[in-house]
C-alpha cells in the first residue's frame, strides 16, 4: 500500500505539470497527457526513487530524475505532439525542470513512508486508533437512566413547588 500512495502522489505531480505545459501550450489531448504521465511516473519511480535514491542519495537522484524525465518526455513528445507550438525538446526541458523542482519534497515522503521500516500507518491522516470505537461493545444505558431519574427528583426546578 505504501508504494500505491507514493505512485499516486508522483502521478499527480507529473500529470499536473504535463497538463499545464503540454495541454496549454501544445494542445495535446488529455489521453496523450495521461499516457505520458503514466509512463514517466512508472519509470522514474522505479529507477529514480526506488533504485538510485536509496543507493546514492538525494542530489544524485534529483539529477538522475531530471535526465531520465527529460529523455523520456523528449522521445515520447514526438509521438503525442501533432501540431507543435514549441519544440518537443523545449516542452520536455521545462516539464523536467518543474518535475525536478518537486523531487526533494517527494524524496522526503519516500524516505519517511516508503523506505522506512516503521510500522505506522501509511495512509495520511488515518491512525490505527481512529476505528477502535467501532469494535467496542456497547454499554447498557440502564444505570445511567437510574442516575438521571434520581438527580431529576432532587432537582428544585423539577419538584413542582413553584
Amino acid at each position: 500500500m505504501k508504494h500505491v500512495w507514493a505512485l499516486l502522489i508522483k502521478f499527480a505531480i507529473v500529470g499536473t505539470v504535463l497538463f499545464s505545459l503540454y495541454g496549454i501550450f501544445n494542445d495535446v489531448s488529455l489521453t496523450s497527457i495521461l499516457f505520458l504521465a503514466l509512463v514517466t511516473t512508472g519509470v522514474a519511480y522505479v529507477a529514480g526513487d526506488l533504485y538510485i535514491y536509496p543507493k546514492f542519495g538525494n542530489p544524485v537522484a534529483i539529477l538522475a530524475d531530471f535526465g531520465l524525465v527529460l529523455i523520456m518526455l523528449w522521445a515520447l513528445s514526438y509521438v503525442v505532439m501533432a501540431q507543435i507550438a514549441i519544440t518537443p525538446f523545449t516542452a520536455a526541458f521545462f516539464s523536467a525542470l518543474a518535475i525536478t523542482a518537486t523531487e526533494p519534497l517527494f524524496h522526503v515522503y519516500v524516505r519517511d513512508h516508503v523506505l522506512s521500516r516503521n510500522s505506522d500507518s501509511y495512509i495520511p491522516g488515518v491512525y490505527k486508533t481512529d476505528f477502535s470505537t467501532e469494535l467496542a461493545e456497547e454499554q447498557p444505558m440502564i444505570n445511567q437512566k437510574a442516575k438521571d431519574s434520581k438527580q431529576g427528583s432532587n432537582d428544585p426546578k423539577n419538584s413542582g413547588g413553584g
